[in-house]
Formats: C-alpha cells, structure tokens, sequence
C-alpha cells in the first residue's frame, strides 16, 4: 500500500477550510433588543393594554430578517421575510427601519414588527384568534439597543 496522495491530502485541506469561511459567514448574530410596549386593540374601543417589557430578539441574514418575542404570551410572536408555503414574509426595512411582517396563508393572521434606525423605537401588530374572531393588537415603544 502507497502513502496517500500529498495533492489529494492539500485539496482536502483547502476545501475544509474553505467550508468553514463558508459556513460562518452564513451564521448570524442575534441582537438582544428590550423594549416598554404601550398596546392598544382596537376593536374594544381603543382599550389600553398595560406597559410591559419584551425581550426581542433579532437577525440579519443576507436580504432577510428575524425576530422573535417569547413573552409576555400576548406578544409571543416570530415574525421573519422569508416566504414559504404556509407564510408569505415580508421585508419592510428601508433608510429609516428594519422590519418585517408575516401573514398565515391559510388563517390570514399577520404580524408586523419595524424598529426604528435611529430612534430605536419599536412599532407593529399582531393578530391573535379569540373566540373564533380575529383580535389585531397594535404596540409600539422605546427599545434599548446594545
């Protein structure tokens, strides 16, 4: 048996490693954002939903983008521009805001989240289903960027 191949040895080296640059570039890095959110749902007559603080998270991949709220369970949402078969997502973001909303194809509920470049500020609504009927609750507030 001969020793393996020192060119074979070196492309298998350089394809690794090129991997590697490849793989950790399409890694992202999620941003903590916090936030006081004032909510209102407007079809109680504009009824005031209690201050509270979200934790969001957020990413950037390429031309898409993520967030995720996990509490309070009212504002639990993901909300991202990537379009699927049972989402259609939406990228919102321009000069002044990053952002996105989704909508369920076959429920029709949407969730929209844009935070504001330079003011931090956090706006959106989201769609839940209450009693069979669907309940939109708009939010908006200051955030705090790291």
């Amino acid at each position: 048996m001969g020793s393996f191949p020192l060119f074979l040895l070196r492309a298998l080296l350089v394809w690794g490693f090129s991997w590697t640059l490849m793989t950790s570039k399409l890694q992202a890095q999620t941003y903590l954002v916090h936030c006081d959110i004032d909510g209102v749902v407007p079809v109680l007559n504009n009824k005031a939903i209690k201050t509270t603080s979200i934790e969001m998270e957020v990413q950037v991949i390429g031309k898409n983008i993520y967030f995720l709220v996990k509490e309070p369970k009212i504002y639990a949402m993901r909300v991202n521009s990537i379009e699927t078969e049972k989402f259609l997502g939406t990228n919102l973001s321009d000069e002044q805001r990053i952002g996105a909303r989704i909508k369920d194809r076959a429920l029709g509920l949407q969730s929209e989240i844009t935070l504001n470049r330079k003011t931090a500020a956090v706006r959106g609504f989201h769609d839940l289903e209450l009693k069979k009927s669907v309940v939109r609750i708009n939010f908006e507030g200051p955030c705090s960027v790291p």
